[in-house]
């Protein structure tokens, strides 16, 4: 999957490092059909949902991606098909970023 994009709409948030992405993709013909894809962020390790931590972080993510079409670049698929891609900087800079890892 070397340097291949994936472009959609962000649906949802799972955790603090995974979200759903709405993607378009032709069919070969003028038809356009519509998927999920849960895609993890390559790099990022927030932590897991069920903590105060996770729950916060994943509430970051959301106010930072949801509603907004992403361009990601796949890494790989990892063995129960999700995508792990890069996601570029621009799509997740926010200015109350929430570092759970920070002592501040």
């Amino acid at each position: 999957m070397k340097n291949k994009k994936i472009i959609g709409l962000v649906t949802s948030i799972v955790d603090g490092n995974t979200f759903e992405l709405s993607v378009h993709s032709q069919n070969g013909s003028l038809n356009h059909i519509k998927h999920i894809e849960k895609i993890r962020i390559h790099g990022m390790d927030k932590p897991a949902a069920s903590t105060l931590s996770g729950i916060l972080a994943k509430l970051e993510l959301e106010k930072q991606i949801v509603g907004r079409t992403l361009e990601c670049e796949i890494i790989e698929r990892d063995d129960t098909n999700q995508i792990i891609a890069f996601v570029p900087t621009k799509y997740l800079k926010s200015p109350f970023t929430f570092n759970p890892d920070s002592n501040a």
